[in-house]
């Protein structure tokens, strides 16, 4: 009676050190602890049953194949990661110099006080208006045009306010809005220019096109 008051206790004791939220699971270490402790003090007069003893290695070369598997996962999982990054690399570092097109709501103003607006349009569009808003997020320039055909199409800003004062050299965001009378007509704003650097940061690898930063998973095309 007191060995399997002891079993029951130690048992317990098991089962609720691995209750904590951070370790739910029983392991493999523990798992192996409480068959030990249970051999240990099973009852001479009646041992263990062979069928149970059994029944209960299986049950801990499963536990054991399962946190195989999971290691080899794990570092596979890894290893693709590490190869996923390096190719990433290798590809952008080739860009350096070639026209490409980005899906981006970004646009650069240089020195020459123009740059291209480009948008692709699902639809034919009777009017679209063209918001253009500096790093504060104001509007500088708004620009109302009409008759567009379903597809690519551009507008040259000449780094001009709507009231006619230049802006700074810097980065921009595009708002484009369309519509067909009274339908919406979804239109999408890319940036196309050649890749003058690339940059290897934290958080991927980046493109500068036209002095604006562009995540290399957002290249839409590749030009010579």
């Amino acid at each position: 009676m007191d060995n399997i008051t002891s079993i029951n206790s130690q048992t317990s004791a098991a089962l609720a050190a691995n209750s904590n939220p951070g370790n739910s699971a029983l392991g493999q270490t523990e798992f192996l602890q409480l068959l030990v402790t249970q051999l240990q003090n099973q009852d001479p007069l009646n041992p263990l049953d062979s069928a149970e003893y059994a029944a209960q290695l299986a049950q801990f070369s499963s536990v054991e194949q399962l946190v195989n598997i999971n290691t080899g996962i794990s570092g596979l999982v890894e290893s693709q990661q590490l190869m996923s990054t390096g190719l990433n690399n290798t590809i952008a570092s080739s860009l350096a110099g070639k026209t490409v097109t980005a899906i981006s709501d970004r646009i650069g103003l240089g020195a020459d006080r123009t740059t291209d607006v480009n948008f692709k349009l699902s639809g034919i569009a009777s009017d679209v208006t063209i918001n253009i808003l500096d790093a504060s997020g104001n509007v500088v320039r708004t620009e109302n045009l009409s008759s567009f055909s379903q597809g690519d199409h551009s507008w040259t800003w000449d780094g001009l306010t709507s009231d006619g004062r230049s802006v700074p050299e810097g980065t921009y965001q595009v708002r484009i809005e369309a519509s067909n009378g009274d339908n919406p007509v979804n239109a999408l704003s890319v940036l196309q220019g050649t890749v003058s650097k690339v940059r290897y940061t934290n958080g991927g690898v980046e493109l500068i096109v036209n002095g604006v930063a562009v995540p290399l998973g957002d290249i839409e095309e590749i030009g010579e």
